[in-house]
């Protein structure tokens, strides 16, 4: 296993410049350091334990949750004890693979908050399925017949604003995820497919068959599960709803005067601030609230604004946050002291100091997730045999090909500097004698030349070509790697959902790489495969 730069793999400006603790943006953000203290004031925070409690059990409804779990519940009952905590949105096939690796960095946060102050600490995952962004949550990324990566879209496009947690599995994605399950490869392909066949059954909601394939690791690691959709039907959000409703646009004004200050510190906001920070719901779903003096529109409905107050508190359940409020919300309810984040969550929460101390909330530390780039046992044997390494292969397929290209002509074809050099020698007496001639001619030699240089420029495109061919095991392996490390040209990480890899590894073994990788420093970024884990005695 071996670990990549962190600037190489952190490329959002925001997020470098709070790794690199520039002090400007390391104060946009309330906490940047932990101890019993913090630990102990933030215990005091959030809802009451008996209500935590509750919510969590009702949002595992139909896991069976392992002992590891219900020690957690136990833990969490505790007044004293307090929460790291991670979220990610609904994701097929078990999301993308960082959705895995948020979560087991939030439950070695858990243990270091543990060791380094004595506060029980219990990892959390919020899963956010308030989005109506189906598209997004029903589409995953994955290899076809052809070793090109192929979109998998379950989703039949309809009732585009009806909340994710509102959607149930139907049979058309049933068929469309079982064709997708058959074309993993790997050692463990068929038991994959068999498990993912019984998560996404008729008339199971789409959260549920989200955590159906989480459970075995969330089990396993004693992770309890916060749906941001009990959240919102339990009313937990009132508090900051009424903030946002009762005085309209007041909470949105402040989101734009934290971004104001991060662009004028030369960044780029992450998040879009709209009117307001809650979305309504009419009969078609979510539907943003838009004021016009006192009058407000929610999709199909319009009312006051003394209206919008009375809807909000006799059904809060009729609103939910958009993704600028979804983390006050998180912390306004939880006892958190450790928010486990993404580069881009980490930039929109640059935003939002002023909301946190306008509504009373704590912001906990924020610490960046440990990513990887998985190397599975053929990609590993492909490797062996490459003279590049694994950060050769991270940029777009057009650079790699035309390196590949460069490479295999390299001792066959004229270098362009001495063709270049060449070229001028031709070009330079008919320069001179045009220009002893009629120096209305100088463009045309000049042209002439340019005409030259594209038609040897297209020549040895002709002879690349044909080396490719004649070489074509070389360029087979170097796209065979450059596909599972670089696929679509960004981090692997964020393309192949959990259902590719435990196709290749099975869940026991990718669980153990996964601990593996979130044990190493803050925000690292792994590249591993099978010769790197622990070997049985």
């Amino acid at each position: 296993m071996i670990t990549l730069h962190t600037e190489t793999i952190v490329t959002q400006p925001i997020a470098r410049a709070y790794l690199e603790r520039l002090p400007a943006i390391v104060e946009r953000f309330q906490q940047s350091a932990l101890d019993a203290e913090f630990c102990t004031a933030r215990s005091r925070h959030g809802a009451s334990r008996s209500r935590l409690v509750d919510l969590a059990t009702l949002s595992m409804r139909g896991l069976e949750r392992s002992t590891e779990q219900r020690t957690a519940l136990n833990v969490l009952r505790d007044p004293q004890s307090v929460v790291a905590v991670t979220g990610q949105q609904v994701g097929l096939l078990g999301g993308p693979m960082y959705t895995i690796y948020k979560i087991r960095t939030a439950v070695e946060e858990s243990l270091r908050v543990t060791a380094a102050t004595g506060v029980a600490t219990v990892p959390i995952f919020w899963l956010e399925d308030n989005d109506h962004d189906a598209a997004e949550a029903a589409t995953a990324h994955i290899l076809d017949s052809n070793q090109s990566v192929a979109d998998l879209l379950a989703w039949d496009g309809e009732n585009a604003r009806l909340s994710v947690a509102d959607r149930v599995i139907d049979d058309a994605m049933v068929e469309r995820v079982v064709t997708g399950m058959s074309m993993l490869t790997g050692q463990f392909a068929e038991p994959t497919r068999e498990r993912y066949r019984m998560a996404y059954q008729g008339e199971v909601s789409w959260t549920d068959a989200f955590l159906r394939i989480l459970q075995p690791y969330l089990a396993a690691w004693g992770v309890l599960v916060i749906r941001g959709s009990d959240v919102i039907r339990s009313g937990l959000h009132l508090p900051i709803l009424l903030r946002d409703v009762e005085s309209p646009g007041e909470l949105a004004s402040l989101a734009t005067q934290g971004t104001t200050v991060v662009e004028d510190l030369g960044f780029r906001a992450q998040a879009t601030v709209g009117a307001m920070m809650f979305f309504g719901s009419d009969e078609s779903g979510r539907q943003k609230c838009v004021i016009d003096g006192d009058i407000v529109t929610m999709g199909t409905l319009e009312f006051s604004r003394h209206d919008l107050v009375t809807m909000a508190k006799e059904h809060p359940e009729r609103f939910t946050p958009t993704v600028l409020a979804r983390p006050i919300i998180q912390d306004a309810i939880l006892p958190t002291v450790v928010s486990v984040l993404g580069a881009a969550e980490i930039a929109y929460q640059a935003q939002l100091r002023e909301c946190y101390q306008s509504c009373g909330v704590t912001a906990p530390r924020v610490v960046l997730r440990n990513g990887a780039t998985l190397l599975d046992s053929r990609t590993e044997r492909l490797l062996s045999k490459d003279e590049y390494d694994v950060q050769w292969y991270m940029r777009s397929t057009e650079e790699v090909d035309r390196n590949i290209a460069d490479k295999l002509t390299a001792d066959v074809l004229p270098d362009v500097a001495i063709r270049s050099s060449a070229l001028d020698a031709l070009i330079a007496p008919y320069l001179q004698a045009a220009e002893a001639i009629d120096q209305t001619l100088i463009a045309f030699v000049r042209a002439q030349g340019a005409g030259i240089t594209s038609t040897l420029e297209a020549m040895e495109g002709k002879l690349r070509s044909a080396a490719k061919k004649q070489q074509a095991q070389v360029l087979d392996r170097v796209r065979a790697i450059h596909t599972i490390v670089w696929p679509t040209g960004t981090l692997q990480e964020r393309v192949y959902p959990l259902a590719f890899w435990e196709a290749r590894f099975g869940t026991v073994d990718l669980r153990i790489i996964v601990e593996m990788i979130a044990r190493g420093p803050i925000g690292t970024h792994a590249v591993i495969g099978p010769s790197d884990l622990p070997t049985q005695g």
